[in-house]
């Protein structure tokens, strides 16, 4: 039965390792020494970082806080395309001369060449630009840019660049739309005010045609209509007792005889009784309303039906008296004077006087019922002129209104603006200017020193395992018998020659140990020569220089130092 091949064990593998120990340690400084020195062929870059902030001032957004689209809000969506887009960076390449060397034609413009060798840098540099958010809120906004180039003055005059001719961008841009929307809000306000004076120079002129025509209600016209009938019917009377009183002076001027005992006038007016029926009807009206509206009382309570009896019969009386006797003589006139002195100058005197009281009640009635035709046809017409007047009214309230919104965004927006121009809303200051950069930031030192540990490692590694796959060496009776299918019998001990013997101990005592020196001598010194060069540039100017006068140096710092601390 075939032997069941057995697994292999971490112990194993240690024990290959072990057992050609002195391959895994040159392959792995080997590398380590590679990469050391390889690592100083690495492009160095530098990163400059500039840093600027946007504040806004609490006084200024509290009297500007709905005036979104002018301010620094509207511009956040923007930034980065403002700040380091293809644009910004054209400006900042013109302005640091890194076009200098491209070519141009005669006039002054880029040639082909040069066009396409401009598009190239901008484009290589676009790819070396972060921008980020370090602080976003409403208030405060801190926002940092780095470049990374291999020109450390390049790497701190760039970022420097772009936040500059930012800053002076938003600014203008800032000022420049608030002035815009200044100047349209300020026409929008005007163009309401033309219109609000031409609809109420309408609504004027309609007031003036239908003055004291225009009431909340038609009852209001009605009243009107029936106050004026009432009028009428009152001149009328007194045209009529004007009339008689004429007609009796003119027979006065006849010199007709007449009896001295008797009247030669009598004047006549509307009952009395009738004022006093009307006046008492009042008066019951109005302890009827206070029944109703004060004490609360309901139509059967006794005192409203009493006094509504009572103001029905008083109503009954006076439309009796009306029908009856509605005017009496409530003057008599006697001519007491001599019959000789009839007919004189006061007789034509009084006679004009009649006939112009005759006259101004003609007029007068003329005129109310004038007033009456045009108030009962506005009565009739009243549902399309109380539409008419309502929309007119309506349309001056909405532009009103319409101009006041104006006018409060053109108030908003004359304040931002004084605000954004006196440095007191938005404010874009540079919290930290770009500085001139000593240590490169790429490559990084912790990186090389890992790629060259763990590099050599896995390089000392793959050779062992390697060889130890192309080695066919037998080293132990397990894998004899294994390979052969023959049982160990015994085992016979290495036959060493003296030469043999002498070789090895060579080896073992003065080959091995100045080769592993040798490799750690240019480890430690490719070591030291990483370390100058990306965290020590000056120091590393010298060790470039003179590098036995530089180590001499720090050898003797280091005893002097160590001296003081003993």
């Amino acid at each position: 039965m075939a032997e069941v091949e057995a697994k292999t064990t971490p112990r194993d593998v240690l024990r290959v390792v072990f057992r050609r120990r002195r391959l895994f340690v040159v392959g792995a400084a080997v590398f380590a020494i590679a990469a050391l020195i390889g690592a100083q062929y690495w492009q160095v870059k530098y990163t400059g970082t500039a840093i600027f902030e946007r504040r806004t001032d609490a006084a200024g957004q509290e009297s500007t806080s709905r005036t979104q689209s002018d301010s620094f809000e509207s511009s956040k969506l923007t930034l980065e395309h403002e700040l380091a887009g293809r644009t910004a960076l054209e400006t900042a390449v013109e302005e640091l001369g890194l076009t200098k060397g491209l070519a141009r034609g005669p006039d002054g413009v880029y040639t082909l060449e040069g066009k396409m060798k401009k598009q190239e840098l901008i484009q290589d540099l676009l790819k070396d630009i972060v921008v980020k958010w370090d602080v976003r809120s409403d208030q405060v906004d801190l926002i940092s840019i780095s470049f990374t180039h291999n020109d450390p003055e390049l790497a701190q005059e760039m970022p420097n660049t772009l936040v500059k001719n930012y800053i002076t961008k938003a600014s203008e841009q800032i000022i420049q739309r608030l002035t815009d929307s200044k100047d349209f809000l300020q026409k929008q306000v005007d163009t309401s005010d033309v219109r609000v004076t031409e609809l109420t120079k309408q609504r004027i002129e309609f007031e003036a045609q239908y003055a004291g025509m225009l009431p909340e209600t038609p009852g209001a016209l009605q009243q009107q209509a029936d106050q004026m009938q009432t009028d009428i019917e009152t001149l009328r009377r007194q045209q009529t007792v004007a009339l008689q009183k004429l007609e009796r002076n003119k027979e006065l001027a006849k010199g007709t005889a007449t009896d001295p005992d008797e009247p030669v006038q009598e004047v006549r007016g509307p009952n009395p009784e009738i004022a006093e029926i009307e006046k008492e009807i009042k008066d019951y009206k109005d302890r009827l309303e206070q029944a109703t509206t004060v004490s609360r009382m309901t139509d059967n309570h006794p005192t409203v039906k009493t006094l509504k009896m009572k103001i029905e019969q008083l109503d009954e009386k006076k439309k009796y008296i009306e029908k009856t006797e509605p005017e009496v003589v409530i003057q008599k006139v006697f001519d007491t004077r001599p019959a000789a002195n009839k007919g004189s100058v006061d007789v034509t005197m009084e006679i004009a006087a009649a006939q112009a009281e005759v006259d101004m009640t003609t007029a007068e009635l003329e005129r109310i019922d004038a007033r009456l035709k045009q108030v009962q046809g506005l009565l009739a017409n009243y549902a399309p002129v109380r539409q008419q007047y309502l929309e007119l009214v309506k349309k001056l309230s909405e532009q009103e209104a319409e101009k006041d919104r104006w006018q409060k965004r053109l108030t908003e927006v004359q304040m931002a603006l004084s605000a954004e121009v006196a440095k007191r809303r938005t404010h874009l200051n540079q919290v930290q200017l770009a500085e001139k950069q000593f240590r490169p930031s790429s490559p990084k030192l912790l990186y090389i020193l890992g790629l060259a540990l763990v590099g050599g490692l896995a390089c000392g590694s793959g050779l062992v395992f390697i060889t130890n796959v192309l080695d066919r060496s037998v080293f132990t009776t397990q894998e004899a018998g294994t390979h052969f299918g023959l049982p160990v019998c015994g085992v016979i001990g290495e036959i060493v020659t003296p030469h043999q013997r002498r070789w090895r101990r060579m080896r073992r005592l003065l080959i091995e140990p100045v080769v592993a020196l040798l490799l750690l001598a240019v480890a430690a010194v490719a070591g030291l020569n990483i370390v100058l060069w990306l965290q020590f540039p000056e120091q590393y100017e010298q060790w470039n220089q003179a590098p036995w006068a530089y180590v001499s140096r720090q050898v003797a710092d280091g005893a002097q130092r160590l001296r003081q601390a003993l």
